[in-house]
């Protein structure tokens, strides 16, 4: 049976086809967990592997079959996969992540993301990252730059393409290669480097893009993630 099979069986009160779930996917909740790996020097990888158990647990209660184009499940379990590893990685408790929301339009490809509250809900899911710099102006900067990123990808782009950007320019970790993150969503490594480009044109051509990006890549507060996204648009930094 695929993923979404077990998963009704799942709600309809069957805890064995949550068992195989489990065990259908245990090769992806390792992929992401060690990504993860030594970023916290208290978690082991079995750790982290545990969280994301509670993560694909907490996506199969949470998916909806009822919403029209809704993603494929795996692209929501990896959404909250990650989720709970990253949280588990900076000092947050499982009962914590279960009990924020994931709205339900985060399920549908086509349904942009900020409406309703989202773009706050989702916001929460990445951590501000301490860059390191002595200087504070530029770590606000950075900070700042972060945020507005974040928010833009949530208004422009789906939930299967922020994953993927997430995952292959390290969001919130190691980067990925391209046949990893193939990999994780079953797709050919060809379908996950069209999603990106799909992606990053839908950002290229925002209004944020064409009011800010020349001014980021002048000024040169970029990290290795804005950089190589700077790239891909086809600016020269």
């Amino acid at each position: 049976m695929n993923n979404e099979e077990l998963v009704q069986i799942y709600q309809n009160g069957n805890n064995k086809a949550l068992e195989e779930l489990i065990v259908s996917n245990k090769r992806i909740i390792y992929k992401i967990a060690n990504k993860y790996n030594g970023i916290n020097r208290e978690l082991e990888l079995d750790d982290l592997i545990q969280e994301g158990v509670l993560g694909l647990i907490a996506s199969a209660k949470k998916y909806k079959f009822d919403i029209e184009k809704k993603a494929k499940f795996i692209t929501y379990a990896v959404y909250y996969i990650d989720r709970y590893i990253h949280r588990s990685v900076n000092g947050g408790s499982s009962k914590e992540i279960g009990n924020n929301k994931l709205y339900s339009s985060c399920t549908s490809l086509n349904i942009p993301m900020g409406e309703e509250g989202e773009t706050r809900e989702l916001g929460e899911f990445i951590e501000d990252i301490d860059y390191g710099y002595e200087n504070i102006e530029e770590k606000l900067f950075l900070k700042n730059l972060r945020k507005e990123l974040e928010e833009l990808m949530q208004t422009n782009n789906t939930l299967e393409q922020r994953e993927i950007l997430k995952l292959k320019y390290g969001w919130n970790s190691k980067p990925m290669t391209l046949n990893d993150i193939a990999d994780i969503f079953s797709i050919t490594r060809d379908k996950v480097r069209n999603i990106e480009y799909m992606a990053l044109r839908k950002l290229r051509n925002s209004s944020w893009a064409m009011n800010h990006i020349k001014e980021f890549a002048e000024l040169g507060y970029i990290d290795k993630f804005y950089l190589d996204i700077f790239r891909d648009w086809g600016i020269d930094v």
